[in-house]
């Protein structure tokens, strides 16, 4: 599989499943391996060498800004609740930037 855009990201959140006990299925903010841009780099080859933010960067549309990108792979402030994120809230984060072009990671911890 090789994510396309940032529906195809969100899909593949949602099917996560944090309690199995095979490691590649694992999804974990604090860990570059397992967080959303680490989830990119795994299934696009061409992305590996790439930093987070910039592996995301390929399967968004051209004109979103890099800012908003970088937050959803390293949200704001020491303590923010989103790098406790699940899957599932990974995966509203990624929609909330594809249909608003804004990263609302307060909006998705609520």
């Amino acid at each position: 599989m090789r994510l396309k855009n940032l529906t195809e990201l969100a899909d593949l959140l949602r099917g996560l499943d944090n309690n199995s006990p095979r490691r590649k299925t694992g999804f974990d903010m604090n860990k570059s391996a397992y967080c959303i841009g680490g989830w990119v780099q795994y299934l696009n080859r061409n992305t590996r060498d790439l930093e987070l933010d910039r592996a995301v960067a390929t399967i968004c549309p051209p004109d979103m800004s890099s800012h908003e990108i970088y937050n959803l792979c390293y949200p704001r402030g020491i303590g923010n609740p989103a790098w406790k994120a699940t899957p599932q809230q990974a995966a509203k984060a990624v929609e909330i930037l594809r249909d608003t072009g804004k990263c609302d990671w307060e909006e998705v911890m609520k």
